[in-house]
């Protein structure tokens, strides 16, 4: 297929999601052809366990405009995009999750955005159909990456995003391991926007987050894009230092006016609580320094093992 016979590239990356593969084509292939426009389909198989690699096979040989990308393992959500933009074709590049939490239908928004000149689109969930917890943990990564970032996006998790073809050319070219599409797109600037897009319950399998992952994706987001943490542990550094001399003189003070005055439980507490502060502070450095050894080795981001042409 030649490059300019493709305007719309859509690429998703699919992990155990057998029971969503058959309805995902079906939907999407609708909405694509109401375009009337040439397109393609990249289904990045993420080293799925079930029968999705089976069901992306038979999809391929029924529609050849779906192109079947096979990763060698299990890499993660944001590998396995970045293993489809690095194969996309179109002008039009938009994402989208394998299951179906977004609707397919609102593909055209994005595409019309891209169209009028925009570098990324971010799909808004207004009416988001998740958990509290859920809910609110995002509402809460928003707010920092909006600040940290100075992009101004109120749904920076969504899973429908679309990029122009520029834009996607430079965030490929990103040698960094830990990835952030939308953060990713902040730092190389360009014009930005959001669309309110629907959402859904989860209508097949179950979510791949769980209250660990979440966790430690705000983790890794945290200390991906800023060094706050260490600036923020410098800063507790010098108020305990203050902290120390005000007591000291204290303590001096009450020696020498009311002579010893032993306070054992008050030392014992304070030593315990300066002691995981000083640990928690280290283990943070340590994360950095982890991240600087994992960067040194320049390991790939993903390996390709099968594509299906």
């Amino acid at each position: 297929m030649d490059t300019d016979a493709v305007e719309i590239s859509i690429v998703t990356a699919a992990y155990n999601e057998a029971g969503s593969l058959q309805e995902l084509y079906e939907r999407v292939t609708k909405t694509l052809e109401s375009l009337g426009e040439p397109y393609e389909v990249i289904v990045v198989d993420d080293g799925s366990t079930d029968n999705s690699p089976a069901l992306l096979r038979a999809l391929r040989e029924q529609d050849k405009r779906w192109r079947v990308v096979r990763l060698a393992r299990n890499f993660g959500q944001s590998p396995a995009l970045y293993a489809g933009f690095s194969l996309v074709r179109g002008r039009c590049i938009v994402m989208i999750d394998a299951d179906l939490q977004v609707y397919p239908e609102d593909i055209p928004l994005l595409v019309e955005k891209i169209k009028e000149g925009y570098d990324m689109v971010s799909g808004w969930r207004v009416n988001r159909r998740d958990g509290f917890f859920r809910r609110v943990m995002s509402r809460l990564l928003n707010r920092y990456t909006a600040y940290v970032t100075g992009l101004p996006l109120h749904d920076y998790g969504c899973s429908l995003k679309g990029f122009s073809r520029p834009m996607i050319e430079r965030m490929t070219a990103f040698t960094h391991r830990c990835r952030y599409l939308a953060v990713d797109a902040a730092m190389l600037g360009g014009d930005v926007t959001e669309v309110p897009v629907r959402h859904q319950l989860r209508p097949h399998g179950r979510s791949k987050y769980g209250l660990f992952k979440l966790f430690r994706t705000a983790f890794d987001l945290i200390t991906a894009i800023t060094i706050m943490p260490l600036q923020f542990f410098s800063m507790v550094g010098v108020l305990f230092s203050f902290v120390g001399f005000a007591m000291s003189a204290r303590v001096l003070y009450y020696r020498l006016v009311y002579g010893n005055i032993l306070a054992l439980e008050t030392v014992i507490a304070a030593f315990f609580f300066l002691a995981g502060v000083q640990l928690f502070a280290t283990g943070l450095m340590c994360e950095y320094v982890g991240r600087i050894y994992i960067e040194a080795q320049r390991k790939p981001l993903f390996v390709i093992k099968e594509e299906l042409e």
